[in-house]
């Protein structure tokens, strides 16, 4: 993947991903996030927007946008097993075996698309729970990813990311005003709901701040 490689290694793999994320209309995300969460919502009660919404619906569109099916069942354990410390398991080495296949396999392009898709799920769903939380409670909307990884010298390192959600430099997210999008689409789908509990618990991360279980019903 691009963000674990250096000099031209990283330029070419972020290229394709760039390329990739070229070819979406943005707009287009922020409807159809949209109009999949209104569908889920229409049909359910109670809904806990941190597993039903805000991880497949922005990679169930963003996999539509390029190209592909709605693989958001398999990114989601392959992007929980992307974290430090995490040794994945066997339903996670199987899904990205699927991810691989689904798009195009064993090519730098594959790593791109999934890459971009792993990327679309834990964290555009820390932008959806941090920004409903802050809305719901009227306390400010925190910063979901707090650190990076880079790899430099065979060595994986930290970088702390405070004020700077999406990266700066020739690091910076490419997909920021996608994630933006997305996340605007469910966001503005939920208006008019109320939270179920009074505390949010919080997922135990050292690189991410977002809620683990966020359970919403109509106001």
């Amino acid at each position: 993947m691009a963000r674990f490689s250096n000099g031209s290694d990283h330029v070419r793999r972020r290229a394709l991903a760039v390329d990739a994320l070229a070819l979406v209309d943005v707009d287009s995300l922020r409807d159809k996030a949209f109009a999949r969460t209104h569908q889920i919502m229409t049909s359910v009660d109670v809904v806990d927007v941190m597993a039903e919404i805000a991880r497949p619906v922005p990679v169930g569109v963003l996999a539509e946008a390029l190209g592909l099916p709605d693989v958001s069942a398999d990114v989601t354990p392959v992007a929980a097993a992307y974290h430090p410390h995490v040794t994945p398991g066997a339903d996670a080495e199987a899904a990205l075996t699927r991810l691989i296949a689904v798009c195009g396999g064993p090519t730098e392009l594959a790593a791109a698309r999934i890459g971009l898709l792993v990327q679309a799920c834990d964290a555009t769903a820390g932008l959806i729970g941090n920004g409903l939380s802050a809305s719901l409670t009227g306390k400010p909307a925190e910063q979901p990813v707090l650190r990076t990884r880079r790899r430099i010298d065979g060595e994986d390192v930290t970088v702390s990311l405070a004020g700077t959600p999406f990266g700066a430099g020739p690091r910076e997210c490419p997909g920021s005003r996608h994630a933006t999008a997305l996340a605007t689409g469910v966001l503005e789908a939920l208006r008019g709901f109320r939270l179920t509990e009074t505390e949010t618990t919080w997922v135990s991360s050292p690189n991410l701040r977002m809620p683990a279980v966020l359970r919403v019903t109509r106001g």
